[in-house]
């Protein structure tokens, strides 16, 4: 019997979420586990500084008529200090030993779903813990929640999979996370909150006969925990796989279980699990991210490291049908491709046409085309990615020889899409559809005559003749003309820099092809120096080429001279950071954009360091003009206070203004000629499309900025 329904008939509680986020320590907390079962205790280790009493309440996320969520039991607790946590400082692995707090009785009649305890103090400050509660049923539908990529990205005690705050592990990395700690995000609530209540609500919302698991859950229980339901689902961002998931998902898919992946970046990091907890499920993650060499179980069937890798072996095309290719700085469209195909059927989209923002942040796409059955793409969206690559983020769908359907969706944001501020009734469709691809389960009656969103209509003065100049680059991401007047062009994908004479001609102006951040290619002629992913080029007076060497954080030079010698200016090859100093001192963390300041002077879009940076070409010198300081909040003001992440693209107009794209958030700022180099947001509408005044304004604006007769351009 499908509760579903039933449970999302009950009362609401809009007020989950409507309390102050801990920040600092305030309040923290985890679980003794990571899922139960009805009728079982989940004891909760919390702390508060100051000690405080609070309550708590457990929550069930789904639909509730809009509320997002239901009361299911409540207690009050006593929160004090604990003790601190050990940090095992070879690996990294930070664990706590805390006393439990109280405990949460789960009711006997709860039904499988997504949860959270939420720890309320007093002054209205608290955090979440989130929970999984699962059942034995044999739904349509089996949810699974990516525990193992939330603790993975968990940088509670500076220490996580993508980071090493005391620089004790080699590769900058922690090699082993626990989940004996609290999370450092969004609230206490890991990603739960990101994507994966976004798809919840939509399937709860129409009354779809769903059940809900984790990675861990899968990868101890097994392909034959899978095969009692109809559709294994993978929603939002789930990275970090075991093999034991990968052989069991692998495993039901052909026996005849179809794989739906509503995200991206899925099986990415292969992981291994050790030290059971009250639920049986591992403790402890570990994965050897920057140096698998030095894991004790490599050259075994155990060892760690990315799945598409000689190592392993197992792409992960081969199971999805696509595969993460990079991650963008906001979401772009989708791209429609092969409209006749089923996935849009009653959506009134053709080819070509585009869903604004359901592209991101990380994304997906066809390499090979391994798959066990031929795969059919079904969109195909061009994208520029965070780092300034053009590329494709792709969606497939293919039937497996059991008769499975696997569907990749290429998009972290799919779920964007089906709830929350960007919900579309055509992507809403779409998911129907694909589930009843699947499962042949009925397309809800609210789905069948979907609405197209109003989408805004741009109206501009059309350039009136658009012509191309020079094909046959890889993905051309800056360009700029030489004094002679051909242009040279930066290829990011070619790692390449290109120069397009007066015919349209292309050709090979510095780099050899191939990606390299070795010195061996440093200071070579240009044809046999190496680049990594150049974004835009920069010619002086006399013809001497600069280059934003983004991938190898540094600024090149490409002189002018007989073989067009190519040498490193500022910055270390291949080595992120944030420095200013002279020459192979300084550091740059992804630069971008860049501009002449003077004659001797290049204002440069630091953009991984949220920076904007002045190299002196003369001595090589880099100093800072602006560096956000806080990474909460944007905010104007002085250089020293303001803060604004990500910029791409710098203009400098004549009186020395200095203009830059903070895209991340679609915002155009300006920084002053006063003493304390105000910077001051000159349009704020954020991400999206919208002409008028710039409070209003809204921009996609990513790596294309000119001051030209008297005006900014942008693109």
């Amino acid at each position: 019997m499908n509760p579903i329904a039933a449970e999302n008939q009950a009362a609401g509680d809009a007020s989950w979420n409507q309390f102050i986020r801990s920040v600092g320590g305030q309040v923290e907390a985890y679980a003794e586990r990571v899922s139960a079962k009805a009728g079982e205790d989940v004891r909760i280790m919390a702390r508060s500084s100051p000690a405080s009493p609070a309550s708590w309440t457990l929550y069930r996320l789904g639909w509730y008529g809009g509320a997002g969520a239901r009361q299911i039991g409540a207690g009050t607790a006593q929160l004090g200090s604990q003790p601190a946590c050990a940090n095992e400082v070879t690996t990294g692995l930070v664990r706590c030993s805390w006393a439990p707090t109280f405990s949460v009785a789960i009711p006997q009649d709860a039904v499988s779903g997504l949860y959270l305890v939420r720890i309320l103090r007093g002054d209205n400050v608290g955090g979440f813990v989130p929970l999984v509660i699962r059942d034995d049923r044999q739904a349509d539908l089996l949810f699974q929640s990516s525990v193992l990529t939330a603790q993975a990205y968990n940088n509670w005690g500076g220490e996580g999979l993508y980071s090493d705050s005391d620089d004790n592990v080699p590769g900058g990395f922690a090699v082993q996370v626990s989940f004996d700690r609290p999370y450092d995000s969004d609230g206490g609530s890991g990603q739960m909150l990101r994507y994966e209540t976004l798809m919840a609500r939509f399937l709860e919302r129409y009354g779809y006969d769903v059940t809900y698991t984790t990675n861990l859950d899968v990868a101890r229980e097994g392909p034959s925990a899978l095969l009692r339901r109809g559709a294994f689902l993978s929603v939002g961002h789930d990275e970090y796989w075991p093999g034991e998931e990968r052989d069991a998902v692998e495993t039901a898919r052909d026996a005849g279980m179809p794989v739906l992946f509503f995200g991206a970046n899925a099986a990415y990091w292969k992981v291994r699990l050790s030290d059971s907890g009250a639920d049986g499920n591992a403790r402890v993650l570990t994965c050897y991210k920057r140096r698998p060499q030095d894991d004790p179980q490599h050259g075994t069937p155990q060892q760690t490291g990315r799945y598409r890798d000689d190592a392993i072996g197992r792409p992960e095309e081969e199971l999805v049908g696509t595969m993460y290719e990079s991650w963008l700085l906001f979401g772009q469209s989708w791209t429609v491709l092969n409209p006749d195909h089923p996935i849009y059927t009653g959506t009134g989209l053709r080819s070509t046409d585009a869903i604004p923002q359901l592209v991101g942040y990380e994304y997906d796409r066809t390499f090979l085309l391994n798959t066990p059955g031929r795969a059919a793409v079904v969109a195909r969206s061009p994208v520029v990615d965070a780092e300034g690559r053009t590329s494709f983020s792709e969606a497939t769908v293919y039937t497996a020889p059991s008769g499975a359907v696997v569907f990749g969706a290429g998009t972290i944001y799919f779920a964007r899409g089906l709830d929350g501020a960007r919900r579309d009734p055509r992507v809403e469709r779409m998911a129907a559809n694909i589930l009843k691809l699947a499962l042949r389960l009925d397309v809800p009656e609210p789905l069948q005559t979907p609405g197209a969103p109003a989408a805004p209509v741009p109206d501009a003065q059309w350039a009136g003749n658009v012509r191309t100049i020079a094909s046959g680059m890889m993905a051309p991401a800056g360009v700029a003309q030489l004094p002679d007047g051909s242009f040279v062009v930066a290829d990011a994908s070619a790692h390449r820099i290109w120069r397009v004479d007066g015919t349209g001609s292309v050709h090979p102006f510095a780099g050899d092809g191939h990606e390299s951040g070795s010195s061996t290619f440093d200071n070579r002629p240009g044809l046999q120096a190496r680049f990594f992913q150049p974004t835009a080029v920069l010619p002086d007076a006399a013809g001497n080429v600069y280059v934003a060497d983004t991938h190898n954080n540094a600024i090149r030079k490409i002189a002018n001279d007989s073989s067009r010698t190519v040498r490193t200016v500022a910055g270390a090859l291949l080595v992120p950071g944030y420095a200013d100093g002279t020459g192979s001192a300084a550091r740059f963390s992804d630069p971008m954009g860049m501009a002449w300041l003077d004659s001797t002077h290049i204002v440069i879009a630091d953009s991984g360091n949220s920076a904007i940076r002045s190299l002196n070409v003369t001595t090589g010198s880099v100093s800072t003009v602006a560096v956000t300081h806080d990474w909460g909040d944007e905010a104007d003001g002085p250089a020293s206070r303001a803060a604004f992440f990500y910029p791409t693209a710098v203009a400098v107009a004549p009186d020395r203004r200095i203009f830059f794209l903070a895209s991340s958030f679609g915002k155009l700022k300006v920084i002053g000629t006063d003493a304390s180099r105000t910077i001051t947001t000159l349009v704020a509408g954020g991400l999206g499309y919208a002409d008028g005044p710039g409070t209003g304004a809204r921009t996609q604006m990513q790596m294309g900025l000119i001051w030209s007769n008297g005006a900014l351009i942008a693109s």
